[in-house]
């Protein structure tokens, strides 16, 4: 008992039950006041951390919306895809598919630089065919679409443009002709299926070959033959019709038209009729940097 007991001033021993009770109390006081904050520490801190998820949830949801709106902004700053992937350095490769036409036959240096000047094959197959490709010396649309594709970047431009070419050339040896393909390729043909095609033999040939062209590229521009000057009887079909053909094609499939229908005039010709001289070939390429919005 005397372990539990003091004495006072007075002399008399004195209770220290008293004081350890209040002692109790206070210890206890603070043991809960310290217990509640840590509890509340905690939830503090998960507000806390959701209300930064939400604000960045926000952000995010702000950033796409405005890339969304960026994204209009610039679809609409171009007229085609083929101008804004060559605006953006996103083309690196162009192939065009077609006939003599392509090939710059009957335009000016063509026949000096065929002769004289050495280029790459454009098409080989296994029967020994083997064709090369026109000089870009020659002054046709091709190669003023050459010069406009080099100076955006392009790396690699091929006119593989054959003489006396149909479409059924690209349809069974497409391998051949469109080689690895490229990020663009252009088909330029109809003109020689005329004088032998009928309408839906033609359409089932283009279909296919087309097709096949699609499969090489990012994008597919698909050309109308122009509005010759041959006589209507030494035709099946008029070249101009095969190009309606083509375009309803294109609708159906997705495919990008260019009609030069209108823009290569009875004056643009040669003297035969059907290959366009210089100043109509280069109203060829009027007709694409126009139709595709190129600057």
């Amino acid at each position: 008992m005397a372990k539990h007991m003091s004495s006072g001033p007075d002399g008399r021993r004195t209770s220290v039950a008293p004081v350890v009770a209040v002692i109790v109390v206070v210890v206890a006081v603070a043991v809960g006041v310290l217990a509640f904050v840590g509890t509340r520490a905690p939830a503090t801190n998960a507000e806390s951390t959701g209300e930064a998820i939400g604000s960045a949830s926000v952000d995010a949801s702000d950033a796409k919306e405005t890339q969304k709106e960026d994204a209009k902004v610039t679809a609409k700053d171009y007229k085609s895809e083929v101008a804004r992937q060559l605006a953006t350095g996103e083309v690196r490769s162009v192939r065009l598919i077609g006939d003599s036409i392509t090939a710059g036959f009957g335009t000016d240096g063509y026949d000096n630089a065929v002769q004289t000047e050495d280029t790459d094959v454009i098409y080989s197959d296994e029967s020994g065919d083997t064709q090369f490709e026109t000089p870009a010396s020659v002054n046709c649309w091709a190669n003023a679409f050459r010069a406009y594709a080099k100076d955006r970047g392009v790396r690699e431009f091929v006119n593989a443009g054959i003489n006396g070419a149909f479409m059924n050339r690209l349809a069974d040896h497409p391998s051949e002709w469109l080689d690895g393909g490229a990020d663009v390729v252009f088909v330029a043909l109809g003109t020689n299926d005329a004088g032998y095609y009928g309408p839906d033999e033609f359409r089932a040939t283009a279909q296919r070959g087309l097709a096949a062209a699609a499969q090489k590229s990012k994008v597919l521009v698909v050309l109308s033959p122009v509005r010759d000057l041959r006589p209507e009887y030494t035709l099946v079909e008029p070249a101009s019709d095969l190009g309606d053909i083509l375009k309803e094609i294109c609708e159906s499939e997705g495919y990008v038209f260019v009609d030069p229908r209108d823009y290569v005039l009875p004056s643009m010709f040669n003297a035969d009729g059907l290959h366009p001289n210089s100043t109509g070939s280069l109203a060829i390429w009027d007709c694409v940097r126009e139709t595709l919005g190129l600057e």
